[in-house]
C-alpha cells in the first residue's frame, strides 16, 4: 500500500496507475529509458516492490501508523477524512483502517491473505477496454476530462484538444464502419456449441452502437476467445497486438492446469503487455482494475489455478438460493424455510418412506452396444444417444472399402496383421515406397485380411467376432442428424448450418503432431452379419487441407481456410476419436479471396480430465503449450489522419468545479453518510 506510484488526475477526479508497471520490467529494458511514451521526461530505475509477509505488514507498518483505527470503530469504508486523522496518509502510505482479519491468530502467517477475484477483474477490464474502443458515451475512458489531463502528464500533442475545441480521434477508436462490422460480427456471425455461452447477441445494440447486459461468463468468453482475433483488421496493428496480448494473458493464467515453470512466462509478459497499453491509451484508462493483473501470476504460484479461487461457483449457488425466495419481505427466512423443506423431503424419501427401488425408464434413443462375448474390442462398445428423424441409405463400393479398411487399421487386434501385410508387400515389391505402401493398404488391406483369416481359420481357431468382422459390414446404414456422446452434442452440417449454434465442427489428432479439422457431414450406424452382431457409430466428415489450409500463431491460435480441402478421400472417424470445435470467421472490412476461420476447441460438459491428460499444461490437451514472449509495440502516431469515417466526440464542457483530492474525499464522505441515513 505504501509502494504505489499512482497519482491523482485533477480533471478526471480519480487515481491513475498509469506508468506504474515499468518497474516490473527486467533491468536494462528499453521501456525503462523511454521518456516520450509514458510520463513525460521520466525514466524508471526502481525495482519491483518487495513481496511483504504478514509480520512485516502488521508490525512494521500497520501498528506504527498513528490514528489508524479498526474496522469496528471506523466502519467498513474507513473514510473519515484520512488526510487529517491518519498520520502520513497519502505521503508515506495509503492505509485507512485496520482490517478485522488481523485479529485472527494465523492471519499474519498466511502467504496469500487477500485473493484477487479473477472473475470480476476480467469482467471490469473487458468492460473498460471495449467501451473505450467503441467510444460508448458515459462509459469510455477517453472522455473530455481525460483529454484535459493528457497534456499534464504525457507528450501526445496530436491528441490534445485544439484551441477551436476540436478533439482529435485516437488510433484505438473504431471507425463507424469498423464499429458496425464488429457489432454485427458479435450479433450474427459468432456461433458456439450448445451450452457454451449464453445468447449474447441480445446484448448487442446496433442502433446505439454499444454492448450492454453481458454476464460475467459472456465477458470471459469474449475476452479469451474473441478479442485475440476481433480487431486484427479493424484497428491498427499495434493496437490489435496490445489488446490481443492482454486477452491471451487472461486465457493462459486462467487455465485449468498450470505448471510452476509455465507461470514464470506470464509473469514476465504482463509488465510488457501493460506498458504496451500505456503507449496507446490515456492515463484515465488505467485505474486499479488495469493495474491488478500484474499480481495475478504471483497469486497463481501461491494459490494455484484460478478455478479454485474465483467467484463463479458462488455466484451460481447464490442464483440457486435466490430461486428459493417466496416472500420478498423476508428473504433470509424464506431461504431457510425452503432449505428445511428440501432436507425434510430428502430424509423422508430416502430413510422413512418404504424402500422401493424405482427403475428408470429406458430411453429409446439411448445407444449402448453390449455383447455376450467378452473379447469384443472397445471400439464396438460405444455409448451415446441419438436424436432426430432417422433415415436409411446404402454404402457405395468406394465408401464400403474405405470404411472397412479404416476400422481394421484402428483396431489394436489387427496391428500384427498390418505388419504382416507390410512384409507381404515388401516381399512382392522390394522397391515399394512409403506412399505406395499407404496406397496399397487403402486399396488391398481389407481384402487381404479377409482372405488370410478365412484361410487360416481352417487350421487355427479365431474369436467369433474376428471372423465376422473381416467379412465386412452390411451395405445398408441408418443415419441420424444428432448424436450425444462423451459430453458432446454433435450435429450434421446440413442439420445445424441454419441454427444459431455450431455443433458440427470436429478435430482429430493425427499420427504426428498434425491435427485434422473438419465438418460432420453424416452420422450413421453400421452393423455386421453374424451371431455377435457388431455395431458401431461412424462420423463421415469433410476435412480441411492440413498443409496450405492451416496456419498456427505463436500464441497457440489455429486458423483454417474453408476453401482448401484435404486431397485424400478419408472421411470416416469414430466418435471417440474426435473433439468438438467451433469455427469463428474474422471480422473484415473488405472481402478477400481466401477466408480464414479461427478454431476454438470445446471441453466436454460433465467430464473431467484424467491424470494422464492433466500432465499437459495450459489450454492444449495434446502437446505442451508454450507461451511466447511478448514483444514491444511501435506506435508511430496516436491520432488518425483522416477522421471522416469516425463519430466525433461530443464536446461537453465540464460543469463541475475543480476538486482537489482532499475535497473529493470530503464530498464522498458526506455522500456516504447521507446514503446510510436514507437507508
Amino acid at each position: 500500500m505504501d509502494e504505489t506510484k499512482s497519482f491523482w488526475l485533477p480533471n478526471g477526479k480519480k487515481h491513475s496507475w498509469f506508468d506504474c508497471h515499468r518497474k516490473f520490467l527486467p533491468e536494462g529494458h528499453p521501456y525503462r529509458r523511454n521518456v516520450k511514451d509514458f510520463l513525460k521526461g521520466k525514466t524508471v530505475h526502481d525495482d519491483p516492490p518487495p513481496w511483504l509477509n504478514g509480520e512485516e505488514i502488521l508490525h512494521e507498518r500497520i501498528n506504527n501508523i498513528c490514528g489508524l483505527r479498526k474496522t469496528v470503530d471506523c466502519g467498513g469504508k474507513g473514510h473519515d477524512n484520512p488526510t487529517r486523522s491518519i498520520e502520513g496518509y497519502g505521503v508515506d502510505h495509503n492505509w485507512v483502517k485496520k482490517s478485522i482479519f488481523w485479529e485472527l491468530p494465523y492471519w499474519e502467517n498466511l502467504l496469500l491473505r487477500h485473493n484477487l477475484d479473477f472473475m470480476h477483474k476480467e469482467k471490469n477490464f473487458f468492460d473498460n477496454l471495449v467501451n473505450t474502443v467503441l467510444n460508448v458515451p458515459g462509459k469510455t475512458k477517453d472522455s473530455i476530462n481525460s483529454r484535459m489531463d493528457l497534456p499534464l502528464f504525457c507528450r501526445r500533442p496530436e491528441l490534445e484538444i485544439s484551441q477551436d475545441g476540436r478533439v482529435p480521434i485516437p488510433i484505438f477508436r473504431l471507425s463507424k464502419e469498423g464499429k458496425e462490422k464488429f457489432l454485427t460480427w458479435l450479433k450474427t456471425d459468432i456461433k458456439f456449441p450448445d451450452g457454451y455461452v449464453s445468447k449474447f447477441s441480445h446484448c448487442v445494440n446496433l442502433n446505439s452502437g454499444k454492448i450492454s447486459g453481458l454476464k460475467s461468463h459472456d465477458c470471459h468468453v469474449i475476452m479469451q476467445r474473441l478479442l485475440p482475433i476481433a480487431f486484427a483488421e479493424l484497428l491498427p496493428k499495434p493496437v490489435h497486438t496490445a489488446i490481443s496480448d492482454i486477452a491471451l494473458f487472461f486465457r493462459d493464467i486462467s487455465s485449468k492446469i498450470l505448471k510452476i515453470e509455465d507461470v514464470a512466462r506470464p509473469k514476465e509478459n504482463i509488465a510488457i503487455m501493460l506498458c504496451n497499453l500505456e503507449k496507446i491509451f490515456p492515463p484515465a484508462f488505467f485505474d486499479v482494475i488495469e493495474h491488478l493483473p500484474v499480481h495475478l501470476p504471483d497469486e497463481a504460484l501461491l494459490g494455484g489455478p484460478v478455478q479454485y479461487r474465483w467467484m463463479y461457483p458462488f455466484e451460481r449457488y447464490m442464483y440457486h438460493l435466490k430461486k428459493k425466495v417466496k416472500n420478498k419481505a423476508r428473504i433470509g427466512g424464506s431461504i431457510v424455510a425452503q432449505c428445511v423443506n428440501e432436507e425434510i423431503s430428502y430424509v423422508t424419501n430416502n430413510y422413512i418412506a418404504p424402500s422401493t427401488v424405482q427403475v428408470p425408464e429406458k430411453d429409446v434413443n439411448e445407444i449402448r452396444f453390449t455383447y455376450k462375448y467378452l473379447d469384443v474390442p472397445i471400439m464396438f462398445q460405444q455409448e451415446g444417444r441419438i436424436s432426430g428423424k432417422s433415415s436409411s441409405a446404402w454404402l457405395n463400393d468406394e465408401d464400403y472399402n474405405i470404411l472397412q479398411t479404416f476400422l481394421l487399421l484402428n483396431c489394436e487386434v489387427f496391428e500384427p496383421y498390418e505388419r504382416m501385410f507390410e512384409d507381404y508387400m515388401m516381399d512382392n515389391h522390394p522397391n515399394i515406397t512409403s506412399n505406395d505402401m499407404t496406397r496399397a493398404k487403402d486399396e488391398k488391406f481389407a481384402m487381404w485380411c479377409k482372405d488370410y483369416i478365412n484361410n487360416a481359420s481352417k487350421s487355427f481357431e479365431f474369436p467369433l467376432w474376428m471372423l465376422e468382422f473381416v467379412q465386412g459390414p452390411k451395405h445398408q446404414i441408418k443415419s441420424w442428424p444428432m448424436y450425444y456422446s462423451r459430453g458432446y452434442h454433435y450435429h450434421t452440417q446440413s442439420h445445424g448450418q441454419n441454427k444459431k449454434t455450431m455443433n458440427f465442427g470436429v478435430c482429430v489428432p493425427g499420427t504426428t503432431e498434425t491435427e485434422y479439422f473438419g465438418l460432420i457431414e453424416e452420422i450413421f450406424m453400421i452393423e455386421y452379419h453374424g451371431a455377435v452382431g457388431l455395431k458401431a457409430m461412424i462420423f463421415k466428415c469433410h476435412w480441411f487441407n492440413i498443409d496450405q489450409g492451416i496456419r498456427r500463431h505463436p500464441s497457440g491460435i489455429v486458423d483454417v481456410c474453408p476453401q482448401m480441402h484435404y486431397d485424400k478421400y478419408d472421411p470416416f472417424i469414430l466418435p471417440e476419436q474426435c473433439d468438438q470445435v467451433c469455427y469463428v470467421p474474422y471480422p473484415r472490412l473488405r472481402s478477400r479471396r481466401e477466408e480464414w476461420w479461427t478454431t476454438i476447441k470445446v471441453m466436454p460438459r460433465g467430464f473431467f480430465e484424467t491424470k494422464e491428460v492433466s500432465q499437459n499444461a495450459i489450454q492444449n490437451n495434446i502437446v505442451d503449450h508454450v507461451i511466447p514472449s511478448t514483444n514491444i509495440v511501435r506506435v508511430e502516431a496516436h491520432a488518425v489522419q483522416d477522421d471522416s469515417n469516425y463519430e466525433p466526440m461530443p464536446m461537453i464542457n465540464p460543469e463541475d468545479e475543480y476538486l482537489s483530492e482532499n475535497d473529493f474525499i470530503d464530498q464522498y464522505d458526506e455522500y456516504s453518510d447521507s446514503d446510510s441515513h436514507s437507508d
